[in-house]
């Protein structure tokens, strides 16, 4: 790919576009800690993130945090760089009538970990409209953004882009995130740094509060059973459709508890017909109406697959 901007030039237009947020010693020494202290090997891991998780922890150890997104295994699986695969969202976006009173702000990017600025949205990145773009359909779908849920599950975060605009625009209830322990130390360093609160657990009276990380299914089942009352919504941008089975089933049998649920999915992973697959958790829950929507702007078959439960 081409680079829009040179080295020097993405530089400069991120100090002077972008929101400063500063590295903090004490978010970077909790980082180095959480990565010492991680364990072995995790089942139900594709090879694929085997590799990624070698070297994400090698990063985490030794690497520069304040250009985390610019660390290869970071770059290669949680960041879009290319200009002109959201050019069409962008648009999309754009042509909102809320685009200058709500999304436009909530796009701008911070300096932490060195964005890629995108040329046509300069105080912005290809990463953030692309997340963006999925809250965006999902609320033109279902007509309830989902930042008026009270609960949200996401399964695969990513270094937790979503789930920051999310709470930018508007969400107050509890975000918790599934994800591999070396992702997870990245999101809660990530998360702090632009004002959100962490944890890995439950506050006294059994209920999760602000953005809970958890690397076990049967974690996020415990905090599904203990979430206060609301809407509760599920949300896999891209990860659900690349899980092992055993994992996507071991979700599946939670799937009960969400009102609304947000998947973007590759028609066809590895010889696994997504497609097929999906109609299986639609068929689980008829209580839900079901949109499955393709995308026709991408070179690989993808789609949305929305749902809201019936009042």
């Amino acid at each position: 790919m081409r680079r829009p901007f040179s080295r020097l030039a993405e530089r400069v237009v991120g100090r002077l576009l972008f929101r400063s947020v500063p590295l903090q010693g004490r978010l970077v020494e909790q980082l180095r800690r959480e990565a010492a202290a991680l364990g072995g090997g995790s089942a139900d891991v594709i090879d694929l993130w085997d590799g990624v998780r070698r070297e994400l922890r090698a990063e985490l150890h030794g690497g520069d945090p304040a250009e985390f997104l610019r660390w290869p295994p970071v770059r290669r699986t949680m960041v879009k760089r290319d200009p002109r695969r959201v050019r069409p969202e962008l648009a999309h976006l754009r042509a909102r009538p809320d685009w200058r009173r709500r999304w436009r702000s909530v796009l701008r990017e911070t300096t932490l970990g060195r964005p890629y600025p995108l040329p046509r949205c300069p105080w912005s990145s290809v990463n953030s409209i692309f997340q963006a773009y999925h809250l965006c359909r999902f609320e033109e779908a279902t007509g309830r953004p989902l930042a008026s849920m009270r609960t949200i599950v996401e399964f695969g975060g990513g270094y937790g882009r979503l789930c920051h605009l999310v709470h930018e625009l508007g969400f107050t209830g509890t975000y918790v995130i599934f994800d591999l322990p070396e992702v997870a130390v990245l999101q809660r360093f990530y998360l702090q740094h632009v004002g959100i609160a962490v944890g890995e657990g439950r506050d006294g009276d059994g209920a999760a509060r602000g953005v809970i990380t958890a690397v076990d299914v049967a974690d996020v089942a415990a905090l599904l059973r203990a979430r206060a009352e609301g809407p509760a919504a599920f949300v896999a941008i891209g990860s659900l459709s690349e899980a092992p089975l055993t994992l996507r089933e071991a979700f599946l049998a939670e799937a009960r508890a969400f009102d609304a649920f947000l998947v973007f999915y590759a028609a066809q992973h590895d010889a696994l017909d997504n497609r097929a697959y999906f109609a299986r958790w639609r068929a689980a829950l008829p209580d839900h109406d079901w949109t499955d929507a393709p995308v026709h702007h991408y070179t690989k078959e993808a789609s949305y697959l929305f749902g809201l439960r019936r009042r």
